[in-house]
């Protein structure tokens, strides 16, 4: 009885964004599965001057043409006849130093394993973004790695804090298996 009466004050008190954020997180959490891939992109600044692409909706769009072409790459003529999809967490994110940029959780396709689905994801961004990614950011485009159970939570450090343009659930992007 006690546990439920700390819970419907701890609730009380809760602004309403701070409800908000807590289902989000419930939601994705029941969702989560043993993704098996994280993964961060970045934009080169030259990217986003040219297209000017400056906000969440653009980086949306520049990732829902990055899909297409993982989706088509892995799945072949599936993709386009089935609307098979590789399941995926996708997250935008705005840091003032590095602007907006994503964060995903992916889970591999059947037959696949995690350093295949690594190759492709790695080598499609890098040739989406190619032309401007000069330099040092040229190594810091994107970043891939094994998924250690953790990087849900980090994922979405940003989303539903009060400062809400900072981290957005990519409703586009993101797609879970039924």
């Amino acid at each position: 009885m006690k546990q439920i009466d700390k819970k419907l004050i701890s609730t009380a008190t809760l602004s309403q964004q701070q409800r908000l954020t807590q289902a989000q997180h419930h939601w994705l959490s029941e969702r989560s599965r043993l993704w098996n891939v994280d993964a961060c992109w970045h934009v080169p600044n030259a990217m986003r001057a040219h297209y000017k692409g400056y906000d969440a909706h653009w980086l949306s769009k520049e990732l829902t043409r990055y899909f297409n072409a993982v989706d088509r790459r892995i799945f072949k003529a599936a993709h386009k006849n089935r609307g098979a999809r590789l399941p995926r967490i996708i997250t935008l994110e705005h840091d003032d130093a590095v602007g907006w940029h994503a964060h995903g959780l992916l889970d591999c396709a059947e037959g696949m394993n995690e350093d295949d689905t690594i190759g492709i994801l790695d080598t499609l961004w890098k040739r989406q973004t190619e032309r401007f990614a000069t330099g040092k950011f040229e190594k810091h485009i994107s970043y891939f790695s094994y998924d250690n159970g953790n990087y849900l939570g980090y994922c979405l450090k940003r989303l539903g804090r009060q400062d809400d343009t900072k981290g957005i659930l990519d409703t586009r992007n993101t797609y879970f298996k039924d």
